[in-house]
Protein backbone atom coordinates (compact mmCIF):
# COMPACT_ATOMS: atom_id res chain seq x y z
CA UNK A 1 0.00 0.00 0.00
CA UNK A 2 2.75 2.47 0.92
CA UNK A 3 4.63 1.51 -2.24
CA UNK A 4 1.61 2.37 -4.40
CA UNK A 5 1.16 5.69 -2.56
CA UNK A 6 4.81 6.69 -2.99
CA UNK A 7 4.72 5.59 -6.62
CA UNK A 8 1.66 7.75 -7.26
CA UNK A 9 3.29 10.75 -5.52
CA UNK A 10 6.51 10.26 -7.52
CA UNK A 11 4.54 10.08 -10.75
CA UNK A 12 2.56 13.19 -9.88
CA UNK A 13 5.71 15.16 -8.99
CA UNK A 14 7.39 13.94 -12.14
CA UNK A 15 4.51 15.23 -14.26
CA UNK A 16 4.22 18.58 -12.47
CA UNK A 17 7.91 19.43 -12.05
CA UNK A 18 8.79 19.71 -15.77
CA UNK A 19 5.93 22.17 -16.24
CA UNK A 20 7.34 24.39 -13.51
CA UNK A 21 10.84 24.17 -14.96
CA UNK A 22 9.78 25.27 -18.45
CA UNK A 23 10.59 28.96 -18.98
CA UNK A 24 7.71 31.25 -19.87
CA UNK A 25 8.33 33.66 -22.72
CA UNK A 26 5.93 36.60 -22.44
CA UNK A 27 6.24 37.65 -26.09
CA UNK A 28 5.28 34.42 -27.82
CA UNK A 29 1.64 34.44 -28.85
CA UNK A 30 -1.02 36.58 -30.50
CA UNK A 31 -1.08 40.37 -30.13
CA UNK A 32 -3.40 43.18 -31.24
CA UNK A 33 -1.51 46.12 -32.74
CA UNK A 34 -2.93 49.56 -31.93
CA UNK A 35 -1.64 52.71 -33.62
CA UNK A 36 -1.08 55.23 -30.80
CA UNK A 37 -1.48 58.19 -33.17
CA UNK A 38 -5.02 57.23 -34.23
CA UNK A 39 -6.02 54.89 -31.41
CA UNK A 40 -7.24 52.34 -33.96
CA UNK A 41 -6.65 48.61 -33.77
CA UNK A 42 -4.83 47.97 -37.06
CA UNK A 43 -3.83 44.31 -37.09
CA UNK A 44 -3.24 41.08 -35.23
CA UNK A 45 0.16 39.43 -35.25
CA UNK A 46 1.59 36.17 -33.98
CA UNK A 47 5.04 36.44 -32.44
CA UNK A 48 7.41 33.50 -32.42
CA UNK A 49 11.02 33.03 -31.32
CA UNK A 50 13.84 31.34 -33.19
CA UNK A 51 15.44 28.96 -30.68
CA UNK A 52 18.83 29.15 -32.43
CA UNK A 53 19.19 32.91 -32.81
CA UNK A 54 16.93 33.94 -29.88
CA UNK A 55 15.35 36.53 -32.18
CA UNK A 56 11.65 37.28 -32.37
CA UNK A 57 9.65 37.58 -35.56
CA UNK A 58 5.96 38.05 -36.30
CA UNK A 59 3.45 37.49 -39.07
CA UNK A 60 0.12 39.18 -39.74
CA UNK A 61 -2.92 37.03 -39.04
CA UNK A 62 -5.55 39.76 -39.43
CA UNK A 63 -5.47 43.20 -41.00
CA UNK A 64 -7.88 45.99 -40.06
CA UNK A 65 -8.04 49.50 -41.40
CA UNK A 66 -9.32 52.68 -39.87
CA UNK A 67 -13.05 53.40 -40.26
CA UNK A 68 -13.90 54.60 -43.75
CA UNK A 69 -10.74 53.18 -45.31
CA UNK A 70 -10.81 50.15 -47.59
CA UNK A 71 -9.19 47.05 -46.11
CA UNK A 72 -6.75 45.78 -48.75
CA UNK A 73 -5.71 42.15 -49.06
CA UNK A 74 -2.32 43.13 -50.50
CA UNK A 75 0.34 45.58 -49.34
CA UNK A 76 0.08 48.27 -52.00
CA UNK A 77 2.28 50.72 -50.08
CA UNK A 78 5.08 48.20 -49.47
CA UNK A 79 8.21 48.52 -51.57
CA UNK A 80 10.39 46.09 -53.50
CA UNK A 81 9.49 42.40 -53.54
CA UNK A 82 6.76 42.94 -50.91
CA UNK A 83 4.77 45.37 -53.07
CA UNK A 84 1.29 44.00 -53.75
CA UNK A 85 2.02 40.80 -51.80
CA UNK A 86 -0.75 39.31 -49.61
CA UNK A 87 -0.84 40.84 -46.13
CA UNK A 88 -2.11 37.68 -44.44
CA UNK A 89 0.99 35.72 -43.38
CA UNK A 90 3.40 38.56 -44.22
CA UNK A 91 6.39 38.76 -41.88
CA UNK A 92 6.25 42.24 -40.36
CA UNK A 93 8.73 41.85 -37.49
CA UNK A 94 12.27 40.53 -37.72
CA UNK A 95 15.34 40.36 -35.53
CA UNK A 96 14.00 41.65 -32.22
CA UNK A 97 15.99 40.52 -29.17
CA UNK A 98 15.25 40.67 -25.44
CA UNK A 99 17.31 41.94 -22.56
CA UNK A 100 18.04 39.62 -19.62
CA UNK A 101 14.75 40.33 -17.86
CA UNK A 102 12.53 39.81 -20.95
CA UNK A 103 10.89 43.21 -20.41
CA UNK A 104 12.80 45.37 -22.88
CA UNK A 105 13.38 44.51 -26.52
CA UNK A 106 15.57 46.08 -29.19
CA UNK A 107 17.04 45.70 -32.66
CA UNK A 108 13.67 44.85 -34.18
CA UNK A 109 12.75 45.76 -37.74
CA UNK A 110 9.03 46.44 -38.27
CA UNK A 111 7.30 46.68 -41.64
CA UNK A 112 4.24 48.90 -41.37
CA UNK A 113 1.60 47.62 -43.75
CA UNK A 114 -0.29 50.91 -43.24
CA UNK A 115 2.37 53.18 -44.77
CA UNK A 116 4.86 50.72 -46.31
CA UNK A 117 7.75 52.10 -44.24
CA UNK A 118 10.31 49.94 -42.45
CA UNK A 119 11.10 50.99 -38.86
CA UNK A 120 13.86 50.19 -36.38
CA UNK A 121 11.92 49.47 -33.19
CA UNK A 122 12.43 49.13 -29.46
CA UNK A 123 9.77 47.94 -27.05
CA UNK A 124 8.99 47.75 -23.35
CA UNK A 125 6.67 45.19 -21.76
CA UNK A 126 4.43 46.31 -18.89
CA UNK A 127 4.56 44.69 -15.43
CA UNK A 128 1.59 42.40 -16.08
CA UNK A 129 3.26 41.30 -19.36
CA UNK A 130 0.10 41.68 -21.42
CA UNK A 131 0.80 45.03 -23.05
CA UNK A 132 3.84 46.44 -24.79
CA UNK A 133 4.75 49.97 -25.89
CA UNK A 134 6.61 49.91 -29.20
CA UNK A 135 8.55 52.88 -30.59
CA UNK A 136 10.03 53.04 -34.06
CA UNK A 137 12.09 55.29 -36.31
CA UNK A 138 11.73 54.90 -40.07
CA UNK A 139 14.89 53.60 -41.70
CA UNK A 140 14.60 55.61 -44.96
CA UNK A 141 12.63 58.62 -43.75
CA UNK A 142 12.44 61.08 -40.90
CA UNK A 143 9.30 59.49 -39.44
CA UNK A 144 8.54 57.93 -36.08
CA UNK A 145 5.86 55.48 -35.00
CA UNK A 146 4.35 54.57 -31.66
CA UNK A 147 2.21 51.50 -31.13
CA UNK A 148 0.68 49.56 -28.28
CA UNK A 149 0.55 45.80 -28.58
CA UNK A 150 -2.01 43.99 -26.42
CA UNK A 151 -1.75 40.27 -25.87
CA UNK A 152 -4.88 38.13 -26.08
Amino acid sequence: MNLKFFGAVALLLGLINPLNAMPFDPLIGTWKVIDDRTGYYVSEIVIRKNSKTQQYSAVVTKNRQAPGVENPDACGKCQGVLKDQPIFGMEVLKGMVANNSNTQFKKGVWLSIQDGQTYDIEARLNDSRDQMKVFGKAINANTTSAMTWKKF
